[in-house]
C-alpha cells in the first residue's frame, strides 16, 4: 500500500484491500514487476497450437475446458477477464456480407479479449482490478509458461503435447469404462491400460496434475478388464453353478456401470466432475476385484461362499448401500448350494437325477465306501454318504451343518426302506408349503422365517397323520376340480356346430398373432448397484430399519428355524421305524448277549466247548471213529493248535443257537408269547479273525494268553440299522469280545487248579505251600477282574443304556397325535450315545489307547497264570517229576507276586490321579439340555478304585513273601 494511506497509530489496519500499490502503476500496456522477466514480446507465437484452435473461445478466470463431449458445444465461452498480461489475440469481427476483407486498413485495431471472473456473471458493472498471479491470468499465459524453453515454473512440461480437451475427457471416459481409445491402450501382455502417447496434457494442466487425476481412471479400467475376464473365463469353463452365479453379478455389476456412467456423463461438463462420477464406481469395482481375487484361489462352491462372506463381515459397519449391494451378491450366489441343500432336506424335489451312492456325491455330502469283515473273515466295502466338513462355507456352524445332514441321511433311510411313507412322497411334503432357504437381512423377515417353519410343521405333521391312517392315492385325482387354464382349452369339439368350431379357431389365430407379452423382472442387484452410482449426486434414502441382526446371526437367524423343523418330524418318524418296525431293541439285546457275553447260557455252553477236557475231541483222527457225542475243542489237552475249520463247526455247532432259543423261550414264557425263531438275527455266527502274521504266530501256542484271539462273532446289522450299528461299533464290541473270552478262560484255568492238585489220580505229592499259595492267589485275582469287568465295566453302563431305550419307546409309543423328536434326538445322535457306551466299556476294562501299558501288564500276569496251569497239569499227569519242579513253581510265583504288586500300585496311582476318567458334562454342554441323549451319565468314570477294593484292601501285596 501507500505510504499515504498508511495509519500510523494501527498499523495492522488495510484500508483499501482491492487497491493497487505504486508498484502496479501504469496502464494496462505496463508489465506486471512479477513478470517482468518474461519475454512475452512475440507471445503469438510461443503460444502452443491449441489457443490457435480455439479461436476467440478463450477460457476465463475460473473457467474449466469444455467437456461436453460434444453435447454441448453450443455454450457459449467467456471472452472477458482482467488479466494483468493483456493478449493480443486476433478476433473475427462481424462483416457484411459485400464488404470485402482485404480491403480493410492495416492498422485496424484489434478488439481486445474481454476475460470474465465469477464476480463479473454476478454484477456486470463490476470494474475488475488486474491481478499479478499467472494462475489468475487464464490457461493462455499458464501454458506459453509451460511450453517455454527456460521452464520458468521448474516444472519440465516443456516437451509435453497440449491435446484437446474433449478429445482427452472421452479418452478419459473410455478408460474408465475399460475400452481403449486414442490415447490409452489395451497391452494384452501386461494385462493393463498404458498410454500411447508419452507425454500429453491439456490446456489449464500440468502433466503432473493430470497423471493423478488419471490413476481412479486407469484402476477402473484395469479393473474392469479383470473383472470381464474372470467372467468371460467362468462362463467358457465347466464351471460350478456357484462360480457362474458370481460370474452372472459381476456381469450384471460392469453392465450396469457402463449404462450408468454413459447416461450421465452429458450432464458433466469438467474433468473434476467426471471424476467425481466415477468416484462410487472405483469403489465398488475394487471391492468386487478383492472379492473375485479371493475367490479365483478356492477350488469349490463352499470356500467360494466363504471367502465372500468373510468379506461381507469386514464391510459390516459401512452404512451406505454397497452393503446392500454385498448381501444381494451373497444370496445370489449361495443360491445354488441353499437349493441343494433344500433338496437334500427334502423341502423341495430334487432337480435332475437324484443323489444316489453310485456317484460321488455332491457338495457337503460325499459318497464313500466303508469297510468291514464279514461273517467268512473277508473284506466287504459299501459306499455311504458322508459328511464332508471341507465343503461346509464357513458362515454354517459344524453342530449345524452335521444336523443337516444327519437330517437327509435320515430321510433317505426313509425312502429306501419305506417309499410308501408320507413322508418320502414328495407331493405330500409340497401340500404343507415347505419354506424355501433364503437369505434373511432384517428382524421383520427374520420373524417371519420362524412364523412360517412353525406353520410348515403343523402342516406337514398333519398331512402325514391324515395320509398314514388311508390309503394314498393319486394326487391328480383327489383334486376336486381342474384349473381354469386347463378348462380353457379343454378339446370338447364333438357334438357342437359348425359356426362354433369356426369362431374357436378364429380366436385361436387371433391369440397367436398377438405379439408375446414380455414383463422385465426387476433386478435386485441392478436396482442397489443403480442406487449406489447416483449416491454422489442424491444421498441414499434412510432404512426404515433402525437395528439389523449382525451378518454372523443372519445364519442362525435364516435358516434354523426351518432345519430345526424339518430335523424334528424326521427324527421322530425315523425313531419309531427303527424301534417298531426294525425291532432295533433286539439286535442291541444280541451284543449284549453274546459280543458282551451277558447271555449265561451262551458263557457256559462257549466255555466247556472250548476248555472242558471231558468232552469228546473234535480233531480227526485216524483209526478212531467218532462216537457221536458232544465234542470240544479241549484246549490245554491237546497237541495240535489252532483247530481246523471243520473243527470249530462241530465244537461250536448250535452254541449260538441254543443260547439264543434258551434265552427267547424265557422271555417268552414271562410274556405269554409263542417263539417262533428260524434264524439269529443279523446271522449271527462264529467266524475266524483276519490276523496278521505276528498274531498268527502267537495263536499257535496253545499255552499263550493270545491262544483264541482267532475266534470271533460275525453280525451284520441289516439295513436299515447299519446307521445304529455301525462297522466302528462292531469293530469295538469285537475288541471286547476278545478281551473277555481271554477272561472266561482264565475263569476255567484258575478253577482248574484245585482240581490237578485234589485229584485222586493226580501224581502231586505232598503239599506244596508256595503252590498252594499261587493257586488261591491266582484264583482271588482272576475272580477279582471278572468281576469287575462283567459287574462295574459292563453290567452297571448297560443298564444305564437300557433305561435310555426305555425312555426312547416310552416317547415314541406315548402319544400318536405327536410324531416329532427333538432337533437333537435323531438316529445320529441315537448311534453317539451307543458309541460312547461302547467307549465307557472299554475304558472301565482298560481298553483305552492310553491304557495300553495297564493292560499289557494285565497280560503279563495272566501269561504266569496260564504258565502255572501247565506246570501244574503236567505234575498232576505225572509227566513232570524231575528234582527242581519246587523251585520253579516258586519262580514263578516270586515273578507273579511282583507283577500283581506293580499292577496294584499302577491301579492305585490311577484312582488317585486327578482328571483321570473324571466325570464331567459331555462336549461341555449343561446336564439336562441335550434332550434325550444328554449324555452326562456316559462320562468316563474314573473306577479304578472298585477294582483296587476287590483285588485287596490290607495292603497284602506290598508286604515282603518270606518263603
Amino acid at each position: 500500500m501507500d505510504d499515504d494511506d498508511r495509519d500510523l497509530g494501527t498499523p495492522f489496519a488495510i484500508p483499501d484491500l482491492w487497491g493497487l500499490s505504486k508498484l502496479h502503476a501504469g496502464g494496462i500496456e505496463q508489465d506486471s514487476l512479477l513478470f517482468s522477466q518474461l519475454k512475452l514480446d512475440d507471445i503469438d507465437e510461443l503460444l502452443p497450437d491449441i489457443v490457435e484452435q480455439t479461436g476467440g473461445n478463450e477460457d476465463g478466470f475460473f473457467a474449466i475446458p469444455d467437456l461436453s463431449l460434444g453435447l454441448a458445444g453450443d455454450i457459449p465461452t467467456p471472452t472477458e477477464s482482467t488479466g494483468s498480461q493483456k493478449v493480443p489475440i486476433p478476433a473475427q469481427e462481424d462483416i457484411g456480407g459485400d464488404e470485402d476483407i482485404w480491403l480493410l486498413p492495416e492498422d485496424m485495431p484489434l478488439k481486445v479479449a474481454n476475460y470474465q471472473s465469477w464476480d463479473g456473471f454476478e454484477n456486470a458493472k463490476l470494474q475488475e482490478r488486474q491481478t499479478p498471479y499467472i494462475t489468475e491470468a487464464g490457461p493462455a499465459v499458464f501454458d506459453s509458461a509451460l511450453a517455454a524453453k527456460e521452464d520458468f515454473l521448474h516444472v519440465n512440461n516443456t516437451d509435453h503435447m497440449v491435446l484437446e480437451p474433449k478429445i482427452y475427457a472421452s479418452s478419459l471416459l473410455a478408460l474408465g469404462q475399460g475400452r481403449s481409445s486414442v490415447l490409452f491402450a489395451w497391452d494384452e501382455q501386461k494385462q493393463t491400460f498404458s498410454p500411447t502417447l508419452p507425454e500429453m496434457r491439456i490446456s489449464g494442466y500440468t502433466g503432473e496434475s493430470l497423471q493423478g487425476l488419471l490413476e481412479i481412471f486407469m484402476d477402473c479400467g484395469n479393473i474392469t478388464r479383470a473383472l470381464q475376464a474372470f467372467v468371460d473365463r467362468s462362463y467358457a469353463e465347466n464351471t460350478s453353478s456357484g462360480r457362474i452365479a458370481l460370474a452372472d453379478a459381476v456381469s450384471t455389476l460392469l453392465a450396469t456401470i457402463q449404462s450408468r456412467l454413459s447416461a450421465s456423463t452429458s450432464m458433466h461438463n469438467s474433468l473434476l466432475q467426471l471424476q467425481a462420477l466415477f468416484q462410487p464406481a472405483h469403489s465398488i469395482l475394487t471391492c468386487f476385484r478383492r472379492i473375485v481375487t479371493n475367490v479365483s484361489a478356492t477350488r469349490s462352491d463352499e470356500s467360494m461362499l466363504s471367502t465372500i462372506f468373510q468379506e461381507i463381515q469386514l464391510l459390516e459397519h459401512r452404512t451406505d448401500s454397497l452393503r446392500e449391494i454385498l448381501l444381494e451378491i451373497l444370496s445370489r450366489v449361495s443360491k445354488p448350494w441353499l437349493e441343494f441343500s433344500g433338496e437334500w432336506l427334502g423341502l423341495q424335489r430334487e432337480a435332475g437325477l437324484p443323489l444316489t451312492k453310485d456317484g460321488t456325491g455332491k457338495s457337503f455330502v460325499k459318497v464313500e465306501k466303508r469297510e468291514w469283515v464279514d461273517e467268512q473273515g473277508l473284506e466287504v466295502t459299501e459306499p455311504d454318504f458322508v459328511l464332508d466338513f471341507d465343503k461346509v462355507p464357513a458362515f454354517l456352524a459344524p453342530e449345524d451343518a452335521r444336523a443337516m445332514f444327519e437330517v437327509g441321511r435320515s430321510l433317505r433311510f426313509l425312502r429306501d426302506h419305506h417309499s410308501d411313507h408320507p413322508l418320502a412322497r414328495a407331493e405330500i411334503v409340497a401340500i404343507a408349503n415347505p419354506p424355501p432357504l433364503e437369505w434373511k437381512f432384517s428382524w421383520e423377515d427374520v420373524v417371519k422365517v420362524e412364523e412360517k417353519a412353525l406353520q410348515y410343521e403343523k402342516d406337514l405333521t398333519s398331512a402325514i397323520q391324515r395320509f398314514s391312517k388311508s390309503p394314498i392315492t393319486s394326487l391328480a385325482t383327489s383334486r376336486p376340480g381342474l384349473s381354469p387354464s386347463e378348462e380353457v382349452f379343454k378339446l370338447d369339439f364333438f357334438g357342437r356346430p359348425a359356426e362354433d368350431m369356426q369362431a374357436h379357431v378364429l380366436a385361436s389365430i387371433d391369440s397367436f398373432n398377438q405379439p408375446l407379452g414380455y414383463k422385465a423382472l426387476s433386478d435386485q442387484l441392478s436396482l442397489e448397484l443403480d442406487t449406489y452410482l447416483a449416491s454422489a449426486d442424491n444421498p441414499p434414502q434412510q432404512d426404515n430399519s433402525v437395528f439389523r441382526p449382525p451378518i454372523s446371526l443372519t445364519t442362525l437367524l435364516s435358516f434354523n428355524p426351518i432345519i430345526s423343523a424339518q430335523a424334528r418330524i424326521v427324527n421322530g418318524t425315523c425313531m419309531r421305524m427303527f424301534f417298531n418296525s426294525h425291532n432295533l431293541r433286539e439286535h442291541l439285546n444280541i451284543q449284549r448277549s453274546f459280543h458282551l457275553l451277558g447271555n449265561g447260557v451262551f458263557s457256559s455252553r462257549l466255555s466247556h466247548a472250548l476248555f472242558d477236557p471231558e468232552l469228546e475231541s473234535a480233531e480227526r483222527q485216524r483209526g478212531v471213529a467218532r462216537t457221536g457225542g458232544i465234542m470240544g475243542l479241549r484246549l490245554g489237552g491237546r497237541d495240535t493248535w489252532p483247530p481246523a475249520s471243520s473243527e470249530l463247526r462241530l465244537a461250536l455247532m448250535g452254541v449260538l443257537t441254543e443260547s439264543y432259543v434258551a434265552n427267547k423261550a424265557l422271555d417268552s414264557a414271562n410274556s405269554g408269547t409263542y417263539l417262533d425263531q428260524t434264524s439269529l438275527p443279523g446271522d449271527l455266527s462264529f467266524a475266524v479273525r483276519d490276523m496278521s502274521e505276528e498274531e498268527i504266530e502267537k495263536c499257535v501256542n496253545p499255552d499263550s494268553v493270545e491262544a483264541l484271539d482267532f475266534l470271533r462273532l460275525s453280525y451284520k446289522p441289516p439295513p436299515p440299522l447299519d446307521a445304529v450299528i455301525t462297522p466302528m461299533i462292531l469293530f469295538k464290541y469285537d475288541q471286547l469280545f476278545k478281551l473277555l473270552l481271554r477272561v472266561v478262560r482264565m475263569l476255567y484255568v484258575v478253577s482248574a487248579l484245585f482240581r490237578d492238585a485234589t485229584d485222586r489220580t493226580s501224581y502231586w505229592q505232598g503239599i506244596d505251600f508256595v503252590a498252594q499259595r499261587f493257586r488261591i492267589e491266582a484264583l482271588h485275582f482272576v475272580s477279582s477282574i471278572s468281576g469287575y469287568f462283567f459287574d462295574t465295566g459292563i453290567e452297571s453302563t448297560w443298564r444305564v443304556f437300557d433305561r435310555k431305550l426305555d425312555q426312547i419307546e416310552e416317547r415314541i409309543n406315548s402319544d400318536d397325535d405327536n410324531i416329532t423328536l427333538g432337533q437333537n434326538e435323531g438316529l445320529d445322535k441315537l448311534r453317539d450315545y451307543h458309541e460312547k457306551v461302547l467307549d465307557r466299556i472299554m475304558f472301565a476294562l482298560l481298553l483305552r489307547k492310553r491304557q495300553q501299558p495297564v493292560m499289557k501288564l494285565l497280560e503279563e500276569i495272566f501269561t504266569l497264570i496260564l504258565q502255572f496251569s501247565k506246570h501244574s497239569r503236567e505234575r498232576a499227569l505225572g509227566l513232570k517229576r524231575k528234582v527242581g519242579a519246587d523251585d520253579e513253581v516258586r519262580e514263578m510265583y516270586l515273578k507273579y507276586r511282583k507283577k500283581v504288586s506293580i499292577f496294584i500300585t499302577v491301579c492305585r496311582g490311577l484312582s488317585e490321579k486327578k482328571g483321570y476318567g473324571e466325570k464331567r458334562s459331555m462336549d461341555g454342554k449343561v446336564a439336562g439340555q441335550g434332550g434325550l441323549f444328554d449324555g452326562d451319565e456316559l462320562a468316563e468314570e474314573n473306577t479304578v478304585a472298585q477294582l483296587l477294593a476287590r483285588l485287596e484292601m490290607s495292603n497284602y501285596y506290598s508286604r515282603t513273601v518270606g518263603l
